[in-house]
């Protein structure tokens, strides 16, 4: 964990203290822009089918990149919104640390960054458009993944750490509205389609409202994966049938 950003992690968010990293913290990493390498990307899709033999192509890559989104998304949100702290999480600033099976154990960043302005905007602009962005579009392109299942994921990631943060004391007003209006605005800032818009929604259903994707991330493809549940827009009639009635899930990972 850094320790200035320790005050991040108690409660919900204590699980997720060790998802952000200084150097030296790891013995070996990548480098986040070689991510964008064909070649090494592919290799660590290689180690990661090992962990779920058999396993859907598609679902890896989509189960790949939530462990990479859980890793960044959660700890990065968490500092900005407690602690407005600027994070270095550029794809081309960090480096990567590797679980044995090649999934995302940590982000790697050159140092504990600085404060943001007190009504600064764009806060997670280094987040969504200089990392998650890159990534999702070289991943969308080698493997043949939609894009749209991968923002999926991390819209997912992005609005559970905001709900959670929201009934925290400590979060700023103004970067919980902001991150809102990253899930909810048709376009971004450049007037450009906004691809996280209306990708997390709460629905009413059976005189409760629930929370639901409105991309399956496929992860039932992998062996040993159970379907999401009540999140999923697309449940399998299989995981319907031994489950019964599709009740609410709020899911990290």
């Amino acid at each position: 964990m850094i320790p200035s950003l320790a005050p991040c992690f108690s409660g919900t968010f204590i699980r997720f203290k060790d998802g952000l990293a200084l150097p030296g913290e790891h013995a070996s990493a990548v480098s986040g822009r070689d991510l964008l390498e064909t070649d090494v990307i592919e290799r660590l899709m290689v180690r990661f089918a090992e962990v779920y033999p058999g396993g859907d192509r598609r679902a890896l890559v989509s189960m790949w990149a939530q462990w990479h989104f859980g890793a960044l998304i959660i700890p990065t949100t968490a500092a900005i919104v407690f602690l407005g702290r600027d994070l270095p999480v550029e794809l081309d600033q960090v480096s990567i640390a590797l679980h044995e099976g090649g999934q995302t154990a940590a982000i790697i960043v050159p140092d504990d960054g600085a404060s943001l302005p007190p009504r600064g905007t764009d806060r997670f602009t280094r987040l969504f458009a200089r990392h998650v962005g890159p990534l999702v579009r070289h991943l969308a392109g080698q493997f043949g993944v939609s894009p749209r299942l991968l923002w999926s994921n991390a819209a997912d990631i992005f609005e559970w750490t905001l709900q959670q943060a929201a009934v925290d004391d400590r979060a700023n007003p103004g970067a919980l509205a902001e991150g809102q209006t990253l899930l909810q605005s048709k376009s971004d800032g450049g007037g450009q389609p906004n691809p996280m818009f209306g990708l997390v929604k709460y629905l009413p259903q059976d005189g409760q409202t629930i929370r639901r994707r409105k991309v399956c991330c496929l992860r039932y493809l992998l062996p040993g994966i159970e379907c999401c549940g009540g999140i999923c827009p697309t449940p399998p009639k299989m995981w319907l049938s031994q489950k019964g009635p599709v009740m609410t899930t709020v899911r990290t990972s």
